[in-house]
């Protein structure tokens, strides 16, 4: 297939090609590094974040802001001779989006930096950036996403083959966690995996999942507190996982020890 552009790779993402053509656009994803990267970028930027803004009850959004976004926008934006001067943005939702959009811009560029300085030692750098990611999530971030059982096979088909990455989808039903989504973000030009699960009340669930050095030992279960976030971490067969959310009812340490010990069952990648 020739001239694949971002458009035709956006409906591959969304799940709108024909069965022949989404086939055929799989398999020069495979065979190419590029597209992958960009229909990696693309999956990691189609949260709901409009909807999710417009349900929320948001302060209003203080004058001077709206003013510096404005600036912004106008810089970003060469002006021809004899342009009208850009007005402010009226809508609320839209500078509070412009501001959480360039906060989470690092995860499309590749990279998931920290957002707030924590100074306890013992979380790993991988933890901390995660967390600093995840707790930008709640419950109208992923509530509209459903799950797409092709697209989510496809997902972790190209894990395992361009990454290695024996990744597995937990079925934590059970626990009352419905599953939403997995992508693949990157962290420090690592393939870093997301599963992201909603519960029938408080914030969304994720299970994170990272390759790391041969050279480091299995961990066991461990509970943390990341900031706002409460993680349980450990590490198994050369991944590292987390298991993180900011307010949850679900016991967070249990489950993870079950999905340790393998005491759980999987809705996708299981042999």
């Amino acid at each position: 297939m020739k001239n694949i552009d971002d458009s035709m790779l956006m409906m591959y993402v969304d799940g709108e090609l024909p069965p022949e053509q989404r086939a055929e656009v799989a398999a020069a994803i495979a065979h190419s590094h590029d597209l992958g990267a960009r229909v990696d970028a693309l999956r990691a930027s189609c949260l709901p974040y409009r909807a999710a803004f417009e349900r929320q009850r948001l302060p209003p959004v203080p004058e001077s802001l709206v003013r510096r976004v404005d600036e912004l926008v106008s810089v970003s934006a060469p002006r021809q001779r004899g342009d009208v001067p850009r007005k402010a943005p009226a809508v609320p939702w839209l500078a509070a989006a412009f501001v959480a959009g360039a906060v989470i811009s690092g995860v499309l560029t590749g990279y998931l930096g920290p957002l707030t300085p924590f100074h306890h030692e013992a979380v790993s750098p991988w933890v901390r950036s995660v967390a600093d990611y995840q707790v930008l999530y709640g419950r109208e971030t992923v509530a509209s996403i459903r799950d797409d059982p092709a697209n989510t096979e496809q997902i972790l088909t190209d894990i395992r083959q361009r990454d290695g990455m024996p990744v597995r989808v937990p079925d934590l039903q059970q626990a009352g966690l419905k599953f939403k989504r997995v992508q693949r973000l990157n962290y420090d030009n690592r393939p870093l995996i997301q599963i992201v699960y909603l519960p029938e009340r408080g914030d969304p669930v994720a299970l994170c999942v990272l390759e790391v050095a041969d050279s480091l030992p299995d961990e066991p279960v461990r509970a943390q507190q990341v900031g706002q976030m409460k993680t349980v971490t450990w590490r198994s067969n050369k991944l590292a996982y987390v298991l993180l959310a900011k307010n949850t009812p679900v016991d967070l340490q249990q489950m993870a020890q079950k999905i340790a010990n393998g005491k759980v069952s999987y809705l996708y990648g299981d042999a």
